[in-house]
């Protein structure tokens, strides 16, 4: 076992397409953080961005259902940071605290944590 108990040689999920980064010119692109594991078996990112192509939901809209997804098919935790082809920003999690930064439509860096 390596440091936070995770093994040597892992590959988490950022470095997986889809699983912690995923950016589609279509819907927009995504960000996860929380338990890798459980975020590889959902592919989190690429199902938060295939979430915007239902009209009926906005990027927070979205970042809510792509959590709750991965509550319910994996028991997983984590957060997600979601933008759509617009430039709308969405974000959810399920764990006790998440930070949170992005840049406005005038250029200014919006930073704080979420709390649960």
């Amino acid at each position: 076992m390596a440091l936070l108990s995770r093994y040597r040689g892992r590959v988490g999920d950022s470095p997986l397409a889809g699983c912690g980064t995923y950016a589609d010119n279509e819907t927009g692109g995504a960000s996860a953080t929380g338990h890798g594991e459980r975020i590889m078996q959902v592919v989190l990112a690429k199902h938060a961005t295939d979430l915007l192509r239902n009209p009926d939901l906005d990027a927070s809209q979205a970042a809510h259902a792509a959590i709750a997804h991965l509550e319910r098919r994996v028991q997983g935790y984590g957060g997600i940071i979601l933008v759509d082809r617009a430039g709308r920003t969405g974000f959810a999690h399920n764990t006790p605290h998440m930070a949170v930064a992005w840049l406005d439509a005038e250029g200014t860096v919006q930073s704080y944590i979420q709390p649960g």
